[in-house]
């Protein structure tokens, strides 16, 4: 018989980071257990029998609203079907962690890149620079709602406004050393035809049958 595996948890980034921020410690329940994940659930069906069912609301502002009222004057007054108390009775007993000055959380998703050899890194379509010297190195890119800020470690190698699919954006200062004193700046763009490539003259045009005809005599053209 085998033996019982111990489940991982694995939470999703954005709740775990705000669970971090927030200094909040999860913990999760086991399915199907009516002693954990029931009494969990049941919260939302409170809320959406009790708060929500029949109710419409113009704006999310108005929701917020009327929820915070809802809260104060009826889900903390009640007695709690559980701990046989008013729930505003029983956080004032907690130990909880005031929030204090602390700013609301802010999301920025995190992503993990390795640095290929020409110092651009793929983010959302488009390219960014990096310093030439983290080539093959791996980077933490974090998005904010306007920027990518790209880490190696904990200093920040490079700081990108998003730009549109298929960009590329490039800080001179990050390729320092690879190009000439004094030469001139890198294109922007793709490769254009150079006017000082001398023509290779005139290319002789012959009828497909020439080459064939080689090649069952096994001979030269």
């Amino acid at each position: 018989m085998l033996g019982r595996r111990e489940r991982e948890v694995h939470w999703h980034p954005v709740f775990h980071d705000v669970t971090r921020y927030y200094g909040v410690t999860p913990r999760a329940c086991q399915p199907y257990r009516a002693r954990t994940k029931g009494q969990v659930e049941s919260g939302v069906k409170y809320v959406k029998r009790n708060a929500l069912a029949g109710r419409r609301f113009a704006s999310w502002d108005a929701l917020n609203t009327w929820l915070e009222d809802w809260m104060a004057t009826v889900a903390d007054q009640r007695v709690h079907g559980t701990t046989h108390e008013r729930p505003i009775e029983r956080f004032a007993r907690e130990t909880l962690t005031p929030l204090g000055a602390r700013a609301p959380y802010r999301y920025e998703r995190e992503q993990v890149r390795r640095v290929p050899t020409d110092a651009l890194v793929a983010i959302g379509a488009a390219r960014y620079s990096v310093p030439v010297q983290d080539v093959g190195r791996t980077v933490t890119v974090q998005e904010t709602a306007t920027h990518y800020a790209l880490y190696e470690g904990d200093p920040c190698i490079a700081r990108h406004a998003k730009a549109p699919r298929y960009a590329v954006v490039m800080e001179r200062i990050h390729y320092q050393g690879l190009f000439r004193p004094g030469g001139p700046p890198p294109a922007a763009g793709p490769p254009q035809w150079d006017p000082a490539y001398q023509p290779l003259g005139e290319v002789m045009v012959r009828d497909l049958a020439h080459y064939a005809a080689a090649v069952e005599d096994g001979g030269g053209a």
